[in-house]
């Protein structure tokens, strides 16, 4: 997530809260959740710097309409407090094929 506020001491708080969404809403084990928050960002949204947040979501699978929507209501919802209106959020979803996502000295294709 790629922000233009600052989550000062509660970073790590929104961090958390975002990868318990994720492992929620896309039925996966949190194990397996990575988050990367970049607060401060140089962003603009509709040509304004009015507080805004970009996010990317990249799965194996779980990517749907209803999983989508969910996440993006409690991305949505963390980020209110800070000053970001839902309106100025953006989330774009990726399903990746197994063979496409690298871990532990492999892909998960094998």
């Amino acid at each position: 997530l790629t922000t233009n506020v600052d989550l000062g001491d509660k970073k790590m708080e929104i961090m958390k809260a975002c990868s318990k969404a994720i492992a929620s809403n896309l039925g996966k084990p949190e194990s397996y959740v990575a988050v990367s928050i970049n607060d401060n960002a140089s962003v603009i949204f509709g040509g304004s710097d009015k507080p805004t947040a970009l996010g990317v979501v990249y799965s194996l699978g779980s990517i749907s309409k209803e999983n989508n929507g969910g996440l993006t209501k409690d991305v949505s919802e963390l980020m209110e407090p800070f000053g970001v209106d839902a309106a100025r959020i953006y989330i774009n979803f990726f399903d990746l094929p197994r063979e496409n996502v690298g871990w532990s000295g492999k892909t998960f294709a094998g």
